[in-house]
């Protein structure tokens, strides 16, 4: 068995987003700036049955929560219309207590430490509202990024939630991967499973 080598991850950018439609396809996707801090918290409920006088058996219940947490130095109005719904009139964002936010998938990029990158796609989720935290400035500038979170699921019927490229394992094809998180057709929804030699 080949030693593992010894690499680390580190960085992130390339912060990008694109809204799900109703037949769960991205028709288009945007790319956002100032990206300083992404969290990704995945829930795997496990249960420890026990019998024969001790630990017998562990279950799991699979994926139970995935949870995003963003850090971006602004928000902008564009994508507030498009991750919340915010109507923008003559400049100024309406914000309506009925609103609705959409559902978006996301993708982000870290560096790794052999020169390869990880590529990270959420399917499908929806951010909560960000909120607003200014301090008075004395002497250089120093921002705070503003903080959002979403709750993400499987899209399509399907079981998948959080899909990870990395560009260090044989077969790995960016644009292939783009599909599958990105899909503007049936056809790209389903990239993972048509690539050939697969199986």
């Amino acid at each position: 068995m080949a030693d593992a080598k010894k690499v680390a991850k580190f960085g992130v950018s390339d912060f990008e987003y694109g809204k799900v439609d109703d037949g769960d396809l991205v028709k288009t996707t945007r790319k956002i700036p100032g990206l300083s801090e992404v969290k990704l918290e995945l829930t795997n409920e496990l249960k420890t049955l026990a019998a024969d006088n001790g630990p017998y058996l562990v279950l799991s219940g699979g994926i139970t929560e995935a949870k995003q947490t963003i850090n971006v130095y602004d928000v902008d109005s564009q994508m507030k219309q498009d991750l919340y719904g915010v109507e923008i009139k003559k400049g100024v964002e309406v914000y309506s207590k009925n609103m609705t936010p959409n559902y978006v998938a996301t993708l982000f990029r870290m560096k790794m430490s052999n020169g390869k990158d990880v590529w990270i796609g959420m399917l499908k989720g929806m951010f909560s509202l960000p909120g607003l935290t200014s301090k008075t400035q004395d002497g250089a500038p120093d921002p705070e990024a503003d903080e959002i979170v979403g709750n993400f699921i499987p899209r399509g019927g399907q079981e998948t939630v959080v899909l990870v490229g990395r560009s260090d394992n044989e077969g790995f094809d960016l644009d292939t991967f783009r599909k599958a998180v990105f899909p503007t057709s049936d056809t790209d929804a389903k990239a993972l499973e048509t690539v050939s030699g697969a199986g």
